[in-house]
């Protein structure tokens, strides 16, 4: 089975052949995320302080557009109050939120932010689908 092809009734990978393993012992491994003291930041420091940084010298007049997917309240100090925080700093940025079941925005942001309550990937799908051009020559 293929780890793209899960039990369509259980979501359950059946093959573990199909599984990564760690490339130095052979161990099982599992996603990076930010549930508990495992979490592995090395990698994404160096990105950090680059943003730091620029966040630190950027003009207070800076057209910023922060695009926010996804983030609720499990960990809502590593995405969602920082893009809050980034809009509310900076007079011309805006906020787009996207989450099917938190999309609120705070009321002293109304004016800069979208939310919607939508999937990701819904959202995606409908922004790349083709659509049809005017014909400037018609009159509508």
């Amino acid at each position: 089975m293929n780890i793209r092809a899960p039990h369509p009734a259980t979501g359950a990978v059946t093959d573990p052949s199909a599984l990564p393993r760690c490339p130095n012992c052979g161990g099982e491994v599992e996603i990076n995320v930010r549930i508990g003291p495992d979490f592995v930041d090395t990698p994404y420091l160096p990105a950090g302080r680059r943003l730091q940084q620029w966040l630190g010298t950027a003009p207070v007049d800076t057209r910023l557009l922060t695009l926010e997917f996804g983030a609720g309240f499990n960990t809502p100090g590593v995405v969602r109050w920082p893009g809050e925080h980034l809009t509310r700093h900076f007079p011309h940025a805006r906020l787009v939120r996207v989450n099917p079941t938190h999309p609120e925005t705070p009321a002293d942001l109304a004016d800069r932010t979208l939310p919607l309550p939508v999937e990701a990937g819904d959202l995606l799908d409908a922004l790349t689908l083709p659509h049809l051009t005017p014909d400037p020559t018609e009159t509508p």
